[in-house]
């Protein structure tokens, strides 16, 4: 039987034909970006995991899961405690940092010692300091259930995953609209200019980049593989390192982008594991650029041409400000 809504579909079939397509489609349901963390012979072991669940009020149950060719897997197999860091929508970086292949994964990131000796991640919205109360077998991961001895709240908003990509919780349109006819709504609609600068940039980003998408499949290219491209056309070439920290995606998102890319003959690798664009990539890439100024005209049809030019003066200034300040974070 044909499916319902095969005109739209993007791709499908059974999991083992293309498991990357399957990560794909589990990637369409957002999560939560937690730290999951423990010490192991005298040292602190952590990965990056959005597999995290809650599991029982009574007796104080969490769990998540890891695959079995992790290199953190016989640390957390045999532990005995664990922290979960729930991570704040500052806290990109300390993400990317813990999903590294680095030998000390923790050299640049403030933790504290908690219960069992398991870091416990500094900046973190929420943190769950839990004994290892069950493992079962869950294929080619572990199932790992944890009974929370203490838990801790902090103000801030979560930062999110879904559709390889970070976000953050905003109130949905349809809701936004309805407060603003609803005399019954409690509180009154806030205008946009009323809002920070620094939500506004994300507000702008987020639907613009949505907007966009359907220019991004007619070339046949994801969210990840367009950055890699523009990232690719501003710099000769890039380590995977570099480029992880160019799109903001996370490490196992852009080797996807990164193979799907070489496959189609765009990327070109070099003896030093450095990625380069081919004929094929400064092609698409070029077209994806005509595709974004055509975009850009329809968007800001009616602003001025001076309005224009001094938006893009001060984000250039915020830009550059932002750039010499994680440089010098960096350099210390």
């Amino acid at each position: 039987m044909e499916d319902f809504d095969s005109a739209s579909l993007i791709e499908g079939g059974e999991p083992s034909e293309d498991p990357k397509a399957f990560r794909r489609t589990l990637g369409q349901f957002a999560t939560g970006v937690t730290v999951i963390a423990t010490e192991h012979q005298g040292r602190p072991v952590g990965v990056t995991a959005n597999s995290f669940s809650s599991l029982s009020l009574d007796p104080p149950l969490i769990l998540w899961s890891i695959a079995r060719t992790s290199r953190s897997f016989s640390a957390f197999s045999a532990a005995s405690h664990f922290c979960v860091s729930i991570l704040g929508e500052y806290q990109i970086d300390v993400s990317q940092k813990l999903s590294s292949s680095k030998e000390d994964k923790f050299c640049d990131v403030s933790w504290r010692s908690g219960i069992g000796g398991s870091p416990v991640i500094a900046g973190a919205i929420a943190t769950l300091e839990c004994s290892t109360f069950a493992v079962h077998d869950g294929g080619d991961h572990i199932i790992l259930i944890g009974r929370v001895l203490q838990h801790r709240r902090y103000p801030g908003r979560a930062l999110l995953y879904a559709q390889g990509q970070y976000g953050v919780a905003d109130e949905h349109p349809a809701l936004r609209a309805q407060a603003t006819t609803d005399p019954k709504a409690a509180q009154p609609a806030r205008s946009l200019r009323d809002l920070p600068l620094t939500t506004l940039l994300y507000l702008a980003h987020h639907n613009s980049s949505a907007a966009f998408e359907r220019h991004r499949r007619e070339e046949n290219i994801s969210l990840t593989q367009s950055r890699i491209l523009s990232a690719l056309t501003r710099h000769s070439s890039l380590s995977r390192q570099a480029i992880v920290r160019q799109v903001y995606m996370t490490p196992q998102t852009v080797d996807d982008a990164l193979s799907e890319l070489l496959q189609r003959k765009c990327l070109n690798r070099d003896d030093d594991d450095r990625f380069g664009l081919s004929e094929a990539g400064q092609m698409l890439a070029h077209s994806i650029r005509m595709r974004l100024q055509e975009y850009e005209r329809e968007q800001f049809a009616g602003i001025p041409a001076d309005k224009l030019d001094i938006a893009r003066d001060v984000l250039a200034r915020f830009i550059d400000g932002l750039a010499e300040k994680i440089a010098t974070d960096d350099a210390a």
